[in-house]
C-alpha cells in the first residue's frame, strides 16, 4: 500500500484576508482625517475667528499734545481683521487736553454719524447736519444728539500718546 503523504490544501477561511482589509480601512481613514483637518480648519476660519479692531494707534508725542488748548484733529491709520479679510482705513480723532489723563473722542456725531468740525468763533464742535453742539471735551450740550461724543481709551507707551480706537453705534442713548 501506498501511503500517500499529501498535505491537505486549507482553504483560507477569509479572517486574514478581512483582517488585513480592516487595517487597510483604518489606516486610510487615519491619513483621510489627518488630511482633513488643516482643510476644515481654513474652510471654518472664519466662522470661528473672532473680529479684531484695530489696536491702539499712535496719535502723537506726549510733548506735541501736552500743551493743547482747543481740540487738536489726528489722523489714525486703522487695521481691522474680520477672518481673512484685513481692512485699512483712516478716520479722525479729537484731541483734547483738559486734565489728565488725556482724552481723546471720535470726531462723529453720535445722532446720525456726521463728522463733527471744530468751530474756533464758537468755541465748540457744530454737526453741520443737523445743528448738535458739543464742548470742547465733548459733552452735549444742545441739539438731537441723545449723548455726548463717545470717547477713546488713552495710554502713554514710549513718550506717545496711544488711543484704542473703536466704532460705536449712533443714535443710542448709551455708548455701545
Amino acid at each position: 500500500m501506498e501511503s500517500h503523504d499529501h498535505e491537505q490544501l486549507v482553504p483560507l477561511d477569509g479572517s486574514r484576508r478581512s483582517f488585513l482589509g480592516v487595517l487597510l480601512g483604518l489606516a486610510s481613514t487615519f491619513v483621510g482625517v489627518l488630511l482633513a483637518i488643516p482643510v476644515l480648519r481654513y474652510i471654518f476660519y472664519p466662522v470661528t475667528a473672532s473680529a479684531e479692531d484695530s489696536n491702539w494707534v499712535e496719535v502723537g508725542s506726549l510733548a506735541s499734545v501736552s500743551d493743547v488748548q482747543t481740540p487738536l484733529r489726528r489722523t489714525l491709520d486703522l487695521k481691522q481683521r474680520d477672518g481673512w479679510l484685513e481692512t485699512a482705513s483712516q478716520t479722525n480723532c479729537l484731541h483734547h487736553q483738559g486734565g489728565w489723563p488725556a482724552q481723546s473722542v471720535v470726531r462723529y456725531c453720535t445722532h446720525l454719524g456726521c463728522t463733527v468740525p471744530w468751530d474756533p468763533g464758537r468755541n465748540e464742535f457744530v454737526c453741520p447736519c443737523h445743528g448738535g453742539t458739543y464742548s470742547a471735551d465733548g459733552t452735549h450740550i444742545s441739539g438731537p444728539p441723545r449723548r455726548s461724543l463717545d470717547s477713546l481709551e488713552t495710554k502713554v507707551t514710549g513718550g506717545n500718546l496711544m488711543v484704542k480706537y473703536q466704532y460705536f453705534r449712533p443714535d443710542v442713548p448709551t455708548k455701545r
